[in-house]
């Protein structure tokens, strides 16, 4: 009773505290523009939109099975599925925690350690700022002029942004700590390695190094390889689909999608909570692609607004409705594994 108590309390917390990023996001949108959009919207290609993100999770989960094996540890890709839905929840309230809480519920119902379904998170983020290097590359072919106003237009605000002397003094008392503390651990070296704490600490070090490594030992590289440019082509779809479902974007074309990826990586990878630099980004974005053309800054700001925020909100309603569902789907794995072990 106690713990469904803690199960629901935690998910109600979440949800809140998920649902006040949101509205802080949106408060500033020009509603009425939204709502002519949403009009003549075709909701066909959003919900396809939706329906790919969650797919998207499934390839994830797919993949990360394939550096999982080679460790020793049969998972589950419907495990990895629901781990990685609860990580992209968590990810709306608290900028970055997702990861954690992805080894977190690995272990929970897997039995995975943390350190290493950790390393291999690790592993999977530098794979995906290859994957973004690569659509940068492309992006650049088709869209440099686009690219360069998408420049001029960031430095534009952070222009016009309030500017405040630079402080250096948290810097210098941040690096007089660290150097007290290395003179300490230097001294008490001898000390420190006959500790707990200290093998702990190595242990991990250790198990997130193994997790790493795990590229090293892939049994199945050809469709490890398939499922990274799977995910990669699914994030581009989930704005290249989304296209079609407006009269202001219906002929965009790969080109635009392209670049939108990279722009909407930006949004979503910059450490603020909800994922609040996503529909600001987007309107950027938008703005570029119009002055490339020739067109009016002010006419591609006010479609980058309601298409930034139509798909965001989209996406967060997957996000939130396959988070809440893994909370629950997560303590039921888990508690099952526990009495398939007894």
């Amino acid at each position: 009773m106690k713990s469904k108590f803690k199960q629901s309390l935690f998910l109600i917390f979440a949800s809140l505290l998920a649902i006040f990023f949101i509205v802080i996001t949106v408060k500033q949108i020009d509603f009425g523009r939204v709502q002519t959009a949403l009009n003549e919207a075709n909701y066909f290609w959003i919900i396809a939109s939706m329906v790919i993100s969650i797919f998207s999770y499934w390839l994830r989960a797919a993949r990360w099975n394939l550096l999982l094996h080679p460790m020793g540890y049969q998972t589950k890709t419907e495990s990895g599925f629901w781990a990685i839905a609860f990580a992209y929840f968590m990810n709306l309230t608290i900028p970055r925690s997702g990861e954690v809480a992805r080894a977190t519920s690995m272990y929970k119902m897997e039995k995975v350690p943390f350190e290493k379904s950790f390393g291999t998170i690790v592993l999977e983020r530098v794979i995906d700022v290859l994957f973004l290097g690569l659509f940068f590359g492309l992006t650049f072919i088709f869209n440099y002029e686009t690219l360069i106003q998408f420049v001029a237009l960031g430095n534009q605000e952070n222009a016009n942004a309030v500017q405040t002397e630079p402080s250096y003094t948290k810097f210098y008392i941040a690096g007089g700590f660290l150097l007290i503390g290395l003179i300490l651990v230097g001294a008490f070296w001898n000390k420190i390695v006959q500790t707990g704490l200290y093998l702990k600490v190595l242990g991990f070090l250790k198990g997130l190094w193994e997790g790493i490594l795990s590229i090293s030992k892939l049994q199945k590289r050809g469709l490890f390889v398939f499922y990274s440019f799977a995910i990669w082509i699914s994030y581009f779809l989930m704005t290249f689909l989304v296209f079609f479902a407006f009269p202001d974007t219906s002929h965009f074309g790969v080109a635009e999608g392209f670049f939108l990826l990279i722009a909407g990586s930006l949004g979503m990878i910059l450490p603020v909570s909800g994922g609040l630099a996503y529909p600001y980004i987007m309107s950027i974005a938008f703005s570029a692609i119009y002055l490339a053309t020739g067109g009016q800054q002010s006419e591609g700001k006010a479609i980058g607004d309601y298409f930034g925020l139509i798909l965001y909100i989209a996406q967060v309603i997957s996000m939130i409705s396959f988070g809440l569902i893994s909370i629950l789907m997560i303590s039921r794995i888990s508690a099952k594994n526990s009495k398939i072990e007894n």
